[in-house]
């Protein structure tokens, strides 16, 4: 009897088996099909799709292997399902490596509004991309995530994230940030002062000063930066002792520059005797932002019998569109220091700026690289309106080969706005000006230039021949005609 019965026993487990595989077979080929689904362009059968693998408990598993697009287009159909499961696999996509995925995951949840604050909170621990989708939801479900968010400011691994938030969603995060600047811990009131700053809330300017003061753990830097940023001029006599700070000092005269104010300019001379690089260079893009109130002393500093402050003021002039000021800067192309000469040089550079052409043809002869190098860069950015007088500067007998080919590079430096005066001065009886207009032509590149050098090939000059053809070769390489 009993050998009887194991036939059966093993049929019966066979049985089981073959359903157990048969429905693990039915299983997969559901799950693929829903996963092929998640990638359609019909809300509607996405959401199904996704609501099914949820059901199922496989979407979480099988996401990461899925395409970009495929990540977030479940997360966009997770956003209309918007359950508790949903918005937990929401909260891995917007940890996800990639910028789409975590975008469209930042959307879904903002909105579920309230609902989604326990994923966003927790997320606010996460650096790079996740912590600014973070902060972006905040911002956008609005002012009442002010309250939660305001707890997380004692979380050692998410207040920073949680004081940017806090910053944007304004309302009573501002009140939150405000108290958060005379926090017993600097690393929050550093963070609170940061973010109002960022966010240019004038509510930072009276706890930024109070950050002043000499306190202990006090945020100085911090508290600069804010009030820069705020461009509160109420805090420059404040600011301007920090000049005299090594620790500071850069912080201080940067956040000077941005207050824009003309009560710094004599400070902020009055330490450009120091060579250290980073400081002397942040005190000079901070009088260059100060802008014309610095130009009286900036122009009284070319002069001065001290080189480090001549070449301070010649650099800090840059841009600057003064009649006053380009009148200075010519005279400075005399300096007997060749740093001097060439930093004058460049800050005659701006478009349009006509009247310096002559003083920067004239620096193409320095005996300095530097200063010629400078002063054909300059000739380029004054753009087309030089083209004239370069072009007679090349007409001219008495100029050498040398100077010659400086103005060629400056016209080259010009660019294609150049190439109708260029084309034209093809056309003029004089070889030297035949043939440099050629080699500028051929540097720029613009083939429109090609049938008027053609015209030249037949030149009785053969220096000229010899220049153009190079030149029509260059151009054929170059548009590969």
């Amino acid at each position: 009897m009993e050998g009887r019965r194991r036939p059966t026993a093993y049929v019966a487990i066979a049985v089981i088996i073959l359903v157990l595989v048969g429905w693990l077979i039915a299983r997969y080929r559901v799950k693929r099909t829903l996963l092929a689904n998640l990638s359609s362009n019909d809300m509607k059968v996405r959401v199904d799709a996704t609501r099914k693998l949820l059901e199922m408990g496989k979407l979480s598993d099988s996401l990461p292997a899925q395409a970009i697009i495929v990540r977030s287009k479940t997360a966009e159909a997770l956003g209309e399902i918007g359950s508790g499961d949903a918005l937990a696999v929401l909260a891995e996509i917007l940890r996800d490596q990639e910028e789409k995925p975590r975008q469209w995951a930042r959307r879904a949840l903002v909105k579920q509004g309230m609902r989604a604050m326990p994923v966003l909170l927790a997320a606010l621990s996460a650096g790079g991309g996740t912590r600014d989708e973070t902060i972006e939801a905040l911002k956008q479900i609005g002012p009442q995530t002010a309250p939660e968010l305001r707890f997380f400011l004692s979380d050692r691994s998410a207040y920073g994230a949680a004081a940017a938030a806090l910053a944007k969603v304004r309302g009573v995060g501002v009140d939150a940030l405000v108290r958060g600047c005379y926090c017993p811990d600097g690393d929050v009131r550093g963070a609170a002062l940061t973010s109002m700053g960022l966010e240019g809330l004038q509510a930072a300017v009276e706890p930024a000063l109070y950050n002043l003061r000499p306190l202990a753990d006090s945020k100085k830097g911090e508290a600069m930066k804010a009030l820069g940023l705020l461009k509160a001029k109420r805090a420059v006599p404040v600011i301007i002792p920090f000049l005299k700070d090594k620790d500071n000092r850069e912080t201080a005269v940067t956040a000077l520059g941005q207050i824009g104010d003309q009560r710094a300019v004599e400070p902020i001379l009055a330490t450009l005797m120091e060579t250290e690089k980073r400081y002397r260079n942040a005190a000079i893009l901070a009088l260059g932002r100060i802008g014309p109130p610095a130009f009286p002393a900036l122009i009284r500093e070319l002069r001065s019998p001290e080189v480090l402050l001549r070449r301070a003021a010649a650099d800090a002039l840059v841009g600057s569109d003064s009649p006053q000021v380009s009148s200075a800067l010519m005279a400075a192309l005399r300096d007997s220091d060749e740093e001097v000469r060439a930093s004058a040089a460049l800050s005659l550079g701006w478009q349009g700026n006509v009247e310096a052409v002559p003083a920067l043809v004239a620096a193409v002869s320095d005996s300095s690289w530097r200063v010629v190098d400078a002063a054909v860069s300059a000739l380029g950015d004054i753009g087309v309106s030089a083209v004239d007088k370069l072009l007679a500067v090349l007409r001219s007998p008495a100029e050498s080969t040398i100077v010659r080919y400086q103005i060629s590079r400056a016209l080259i430096a010009v660019g294609r706005p150049a190439v109708p005066k260029l084309v034209t001065a093809l056309g003029e009886p004089s070889p030297s000006v035949q043939k440099w207009a050629a080699v500028s032509l051929g540097q720029i590149g613009d083939p429109s230039a090609v049938g008027a050098l053609k015209r030249l090939e037949s030149s009785p000059d053969p220096d000229v021949r010899w220049v153009v053809q190079e030149q029509l070769r260059r151009l054929t390489s170059l548009t590969g005609t």
